[in-house]
């Protein structure tokens, strides 16, 4: 995660002023899809707030070491700003770039190593994203206020509760009152599988669950692809079948989990007419075992206090518009402060 400099809501409406920054969630989007498409990074989740962001992401070096000297001098060169090229980031990617990294053993080697590298990747969707809001705002400087933090995820468990951490924030700061409210989420982009829409399984964020990694089953999609779109989809998956899921568990189970978490932290959405009727009605299931809540719960809470820090201005100002519209019941609880 990172967070702006002096944490300005510089993805969001300042509070002070009244500029509206957040059309720059949708760049910050395009600018990890693509990264996504070229870097060997798995993206499990992320969220995109006022003033900071989060996302859970998982290093590929076995795909890496699969490339061709050519696939990486192409991939390299696709997202670099290539500052001797005439046109920078416009034109078509000449042979003698091309030539230039295959030729060269060790910077071949090194580009290789920076595709699966997570410093990397937030690098080149930092600088770029900075770049543009500093020529958006006419000023110079750092948009971030320092490096990025992360935290190493090793098992299962950790994964599950760090993906619904992340799913959450923008519940939890008040900024929503259901899982799809809010655009520049994972979750939103999830849950479009279950509305009946088409789900594109070539998609940059990482399936929440492969064929056989839940029952042994094969999984059914709900959408509206025919068979042999399907068929044709699966062929080109066929190709890669690298691709991993994020969690041994399906999307209905993860929602529910999701809310579960959310009640906790907002006791007041019981009563919303957003909260599925079906929700609550089938056993939440981790790779074929049964999640045990009470321990989820209290991993959730320590990764928030973890994190901890007060609920800033900007988040009160939410809270109290949706009080003044009688949106809310209760306030929120500050030990799930947003972070």
């Amino acid at each position: 995660m990172n967070r702006t400099t002096r944490g300005t809501y510089l993805f969001g409406v300042e509070p002070v002023f009244g500029r509206d920054h957040r059309h720059r969630r949708d760049w910050f989007k395009e600018r990890m899809a693509l990264l996504a498409r070229f870097f060997c990074i798995d993206v499990l989740a992320y969220s995109i707030l006022s003033n900071h962001w989060h996302a859970v992401l998982r290093n590929r070096p076995d795909l890496a070491a699969k490339l061709t000297p050519r696939e990486v001098a192409i991939r390299w060169l696709s997202v670099t700003s290539r500052a001797k090229c005439r046109n920078k980031n416009g034109g078509e990617i000449t042979e003698s770039e091309i030539a230039q990294i295959v030729n060269d053993p060790q910077a071949l080697e090194e580009r290789r190593a920076r595709l699966s590298n997570i410093s990397w990747f937030v690098r080149q969707m930092c600088q770029t994203l900075s770049r543009r809001c500093n020529k958006e705002d006419e000023v110079t400087g750092h948009l971030f206020g320092s490096r990025f933090k992360m935290n190493r995820l090793p098992t299962e468990e950790e994964i599950l509760a760090g993906m619904l951490y992340v799913d959450l924030n923008p519940l939890r700061a008040g900024l929503a009152d259901a899982l799809d409210d809010f655009a520049e989420v994972s979750i939103s982009d999830r849950l479009q599988t279950l509305d009946g829409q088409a789900a594109n399984l070539e998609s940059w964020l990482a399936p929440l669950e492969l064929e056989g990694e839940v029952d042994g089953k094969k999984v059914v999609i709900a959408n509206k692809l025919t068979t042999a779109q399907i068929e044709e989809q699966a062929r080109k998956r066929e190709a890669l079948n690298e691709r991993l899921g994020c969690i041994p568990m399906k999307l209905e189970a993860y929602q529910e989990l999701l809310w579960h978490l959310a009640i906790q932290s907002r006791p007041e959405l019981q009563a919303s007419d957003r909260l599925p009727a079906s929700i609550f009605q089938s056993p939440m299931e981790l790779g074929g075992k049964t999640v045990n809540l009470e321990v989820l719960i209290e991993r959730h809470a320590k990764m928030g206090r973890r994190c901890k820090s007060p609920l800033d201005r900007h988040t009160r100002d939410a809270i109290n518009r949706r009080l003044a519209a009688g949106r809310i019941s209760a306030p929120l609880d500050n030990t799930w402060s947003t972070v």
